[in-house]
């Protein structure tokens, strides 16, 4: 259990930090006795504080410098073992110099690591008891009276004791807590997996059920079939050019799609009818924007979809329809789709007229420019047209197609 560290992430950063400001207060005091003692010429002294500026020094370059925590912690046991054994053997300081070992194995198991405080612990009790039970006293006589002799390795035992087991129990609750920690953490990047794979799969359920709906509204026109595809596509490459964000180009390719969504409302003998409409059957036709919008109002994460369902065929002069927008007042959305639209529908075939010719369309939306259509929409889309993006664009909207109808 003791081999196992309490220390990873943000607690073993925070450990790090703790150890280098220790160990420089340690390397500190350490520069400052070893100055002292050879000033006063002690040179036993003088060995065991500069001992104890090595330990600081190593421990915070192993921690602050290379993050080896566990070098860090190897150094200041085995210095602070070597500096007390010199002040035991030698009676430094009255022989109260030694005394100081009665903090250091706590601090060790709290600052450094439970495993090599306990350690620590237990090597001064078995040095207190050989100096002092062995016929090693007779020399520690002229430095500790006999009554501290027998009393001080029983006291420093039951210090050794009470460490081990107090600080035992420290790291059990400290792992226990961590082991909780790290299995909460599990289970939280488990359910996140989870939630993340129903996003997805109700991402994709979105878009399939979209691109149906788009499929069904052009399949009502035999000559537009693909059109939703196509606007969409041409609206997002439009986007791309402007440098939209990723995110508001899907937006606008779901918009693409189901801008004519209110053409499911309209009888197919208007939508179809070869010869020329009649005032009431263009209005008819011209309904399918309110309808539109009536319809993505009912879903609460569509309200954008329609404003471009509804004002697709306003003007930027303010002569479009439903409601006469102009400018500015018209959604970029709505402004952007209306240029994709109005594109592809001179360039496909209809029931009275084959598709135009890139010549023909490029000057009826030149016409078009501060009057139908957005200037600096139509600008950046007519660069579009001197590429090949479109017509790519377009070959894969009826490769695509086809292959719908085929699986129908």
């Amino acid at each position: 259990m003791l081999s196992r560290s309490i220390y990873t992430g943000e607690r073993l950063e925070a450990n790090l930090r703790a150890l280098v400001a220790v160990s420089i207060v340690t390397a500190a005091l350490g520069l400052v006795l070893t100055v002292y003692d050879i000033a006063k010429g002690e040179t036993i002294m003088t060995v065991a504080a500069f001992n104890t500026f090595l330990g600081g020094l190593g421990c915070g370059i192993c921690a602050g410098v290379f993050k080896k925590r566990e070098a860090a912690a190897v150094i200041p046991t085995v210095f602070c073992a070597i500096v007390f054994t010199i002040y035991t053997f030698f009676g430094l300081a009255e022989g109260t110099a030694m005394l100081w070992s009665i903090l250091l194995p706590i601090g060790m198991c709290y600052f450094v690591s439970v495993k090599y405080g306990i350690l620590l612990s237990v090597y001064y009790t078995v040095l207190y008891f050989v100096v002092f039970y062995t016929p090693l006293k007779a020399r520690m006589s002229m430095y500790y009276t006999d009554a501290f002799m027998t009393r001080f390795p029983l006291l420093f035992a039951s210090l050794t004791i009470f460490t081990a087991i107090a600080m035992a129990q420290y790291h059990r609750v400290s792992l226990l807590e961590q082991s909780y920690q790290e299995e909460l953490s599990r289970e939280v990047e488990k359910q996140t997996k989870i939630a993340n794979e129903r996003a997805d799969k109700l991402e994709t359920l979105t878009r399939e059920i979209v691109q149906t709906l788009a499929v069904t509204i052009d399949a009502k026109d035999k000559y537009t079939n693909g059109h939703s595809f196509r606007v969409s596509r041409y609206s997002m490459a439009l986007a791309r050019s402007l440098r939209w964000s990723e995110d508001e180009i899907q937006v606008l390719g779901v918009e693409g799609l189901l801008h004519d969504i209110g053409k499911i409302g309209v009888p197919d003998l208007v939508l179809n009818k070869p010869g020329r409409l009649t005032d009431e059957e263009f209005a008819v036709i011209k309904s399918h924007t309110t309808i539109g919008d009536e319809i993505l109002n009912q879903s609460g994460s569509l309200q954008e979809a329609a404003q471009v369902a509804r004002h697709h065929h306003e003007r930027y002069d303010g002569r479009g329809y439903p409601d006469r927008l102009k400018g500015s007042e018209i959604p970029l959305h709505a402004r952007a789709v209306a240029i994709a639209d109005a594109y592809d529908a001179m360039r496909s075939d209809r029931i009275y007229r084959k598709g135009l010719p890139p010549e023909t369309i490029r000057g009826e939306m030149l016409r078009g420019r501060g009057t139908q259509f957005d200037p600096e929409l139509l600008d950046a889309f007519l660069l579009l047209m001197d590429t090949e993006i479109l017509n790519e664009i377009a070959q894969q909207d009826i490769f695509k197609l086809s292959n719908l109808e085929t699986a129908s």
